[in-house]
């Protein structure tokens, strides 16, 4: 109090905050919270504390240390698939900047096939050195301030862009900008970069970059899902083009919930049958199994309609 009222309630409260008065081997020592405060002190009210504390010795508390990180922060993602291992070393390796190449590389594959999963881990492997762009932002034309000041740019969903030439003449502006920096793009794309509904323009910048494709894990080939199409629409007895499109009607939900049902039983990997049918997850494949199992367990007709389906499977 004494010291409080010599140096002025003001500046006090600046570099008294936090601090206390011990009283060590028949002297005093003022522990301080800041080293900036132990500074300000000594500096400008040394006569002051002489003048209460006597030979008193100023002392900062110690930096609380840093949490330690957490382990595992960078692992490898868990993607599987044919080409998984590839993509992996492929971008680690262009993060990094270990090999010489492109400026901008492009992950492309099928929905529910790790790209979005790649990208982030791309970006927490650059840690501060990543500018995520909002594609979201560039599909709205609100572009002001997105050209990025950072050595790795990150698009995640390039196929939002799709038919939106304003917008992909923006994101064409923008890669020209980076590139002429020297810096580096990551983009990932639904689809092959030489899709239709993609300028020519991007399309050139997209090409004209390292492809890394990914696909998932067990990924049917149409053919054998098509045969499963065709004969969940022959036995449940609709349409078979209304099975890829969004018709809510009961009969066509209920046909589409079987061959998700039963390319499951057919051994195909949810994420894969996730993909094949343009899902962005596989949570409407577990849904599809659990209303199968409760029809089985109601109607032996189901069951034997649900066998018939998965017994024509690219897996059975």
């Amino acid at each position: 109090m004494r010291l409080r009222e010599r140096i002025g309630s003001r500046a006090a409260d600046l570099w008294l905050d936090g601090a206390r008065v011990v009283r060590k081997d028949g002297a005093f020592e003022l522990r301080v919270a800041r080293p900036f405060a132990k500074q300000r002190l000594e500096s400008r009210y040394a006569a002051e504390l002489r003048e209460v504390l006597g030979d008193v010795e100023v002392v900062s508390a110690s930096a609380p240390e840093a949490p330690p990180r957490k382990p595992g922060r960078h692992a490898m993602p868990k993607v599987t698939g044919a080409r998984a291992e590839f993509a992996v070393r492929a971008l680690k390796a262009f993060v990094t900047g270990d090999r010489a190449g492109p400026s901008l590389l492009v992950l492309f594959g099928p929905p529910a096939s790790g790209k979005s999963l790649l990208a982030e881990w791309a970006v927490k492997l650059a840690g501060s050195r990543a500018f995520r762009l909002d594609l979201a932002r560039v599909r709205a034309g609100k572009s002001r301030g997105l050209v990025p000041r950072k050595p790795l740019t990150v698009g995640d969903g390039v196929e939002a862009l799709a038919g939106r030439e304003k917008a992909q003449r923006t994101l064409c502006t923008i890669i020209d900008a980076v590139q002429d920096r020297g810096d580096r793009l990551l983009f990932t794309l639904e689809g092959h970069p030489s899709r239709e509904d993609l300028s020519p323009a991007l399309r050139s910048r997209l090409l004209g970059g390292l492809l890394v494709g990914v696909e998932a894990a067990g990924m049917p080939k149409p053919g054998g899902l098509d045969a499963m199409k065709d004969v969940a629409a022959r036995l449940c007895g609709v349409e078979r083009s209304l099975l890829e499109g969004g018709c809510r009607r009961r009969s066509v939900v209920e046909a589409r919930r079987t061959v998700l049902a039963a390319a499951t039983r057919a051994g195909i990997p949810p994420l894969a049958i996730a993909g094949a049918f343009g899902l962005r997850s596989a949570r409407p494949v577990a849904d599809a199994c659990e209303w199968a199992a409760r029809e089985e367990a109601r109607d032996r007709r189901f069951a034997a309609i649900l066998d018939e389906v998965a017994r024509v499977g690219p897996g059975a």
